[in-house]
C-alpha cells in the first residue's frame, strides 16, 4: 500500500479534534484539518512551525524586516480565510512560501509606485476593502464605532488596539497575553463579524 495511503488511513483513525493530541508532532495536513473544524491552537501550532521561515523569506523579496513580519501576518490572515483546497505532498509549506512571494513582490512593487509616482510600475495596485475600510471612506466614524463596539470584548481588544492604535500582532499578543496566533485569529472572525454587520447596515439603506 503506498505510504500516502496509509497516512489517510491513520488519519481517519483520530479524532476530528486534537483533544489529547500532540499538536507538535501532527502533521501539516492534520493541522488543517482540526483548523478548519475551529481549533486555534491547531493554528497557532501551524503560526509557529513556519513563521520564523515566512519572514526571513519575504525579507529577503522586501529588504525589511517589519514590513516582512506584516507580509507573514497577512500570509496567516489569508490562511484562516481561505485555507488551501489541497496541500503538496500533505505539506503546507510550499502554499505558504508562494503565498509569501506574491505578497513580498506585491509589497515591493507597492513601495516602488510609492517612490517614483508612476501608475504604469503598478497597474494593479488595489488593497481588498473591507468594512472598516468602506465605513471609513464615508467619513461615518461614529458607525464604525457602533459596529466594533457590538463585537465581543475579546475580539474587540484586538480590533481596537490593530485599528485605532495601529499596534503590531506581536505587541497586540503581548499587551493581551495571548499567543500572537490567537491575535490573529481573533481578528479574522472581528472582521468576519464585521462584514455581516456591515451588509445589515447596506441592506438597511
Amino acid at each position: 500500500m503506498p505510504a500516502k495511503e496509509i497516512i489517510e488511513l491513520q488519519e481517519l483513525a483520530l479524532p476530528e479534534t486534537a483533544e489529547n493530541a500532540s499538536y507538535d508532532s501532527a502533521s501539516d495536513r492534520l493541522l488543517m484539518k482540526w483548523m478548519c473544524n475551529g481549533d486555534t491552537l491547531a493554528f497557532e501550532t501551524i503560526f509557529r512551525r513556519y513563521e520564523t521561515r515566512l519572514v526571513a523569506y519575504a525579507a529577503r523579496y522586501i529588504n525589511s524586516l517589519d514590513l516582512a513580519k506584516d507580509i507573514c501576518q497577512e500570509v496567516f490572515l489569508k490562511l484562516i480565510a481561505k485555507p488551501p483546497s489541497s496541500l503538496v505532498y500533505d505539506n503546507l509549506g510550499p502554499w505558504l512560501f508562494k503565498v509569501t512571494r506574491n505578497l513580498a513582490i506585491d509589497k515591493r512593487r507597492r513601495r516602488k509606485f510609492e517612490v517614483t509616482g508612476d501608475e504604469k510600475d503598478f497597474p494593479e495596485a488595489r488593497e481588498e476593502r473591507n468594512p472598516l475600510q468602506t465605513l471609513s471612506e464615508r467619513n461615518d466614524a461614529s458607525l464604525i464605532r457602533k459596529l466594533v463596539n457590538e463585537l465581543p470584548q475579546e475580539l474587540r481588544d484586538v480590533v481596537e488596539l490593530r485599528i485605532d492604535g495601529d499596534v503590531p500582532f506581536k505587541e497586540i499578543a503581548e499587551i493581551l497575553d495571548i499567543p500572537q496566533g490567537t491575535a490573529l485569529w481573533r481578528m479574522h472572525r472581528s472582521v468576519e463579524l464585521l462584514r455581516e454587520q456591515w451588509r445589515n447596515y447596506e441592506s438597511q439603506l
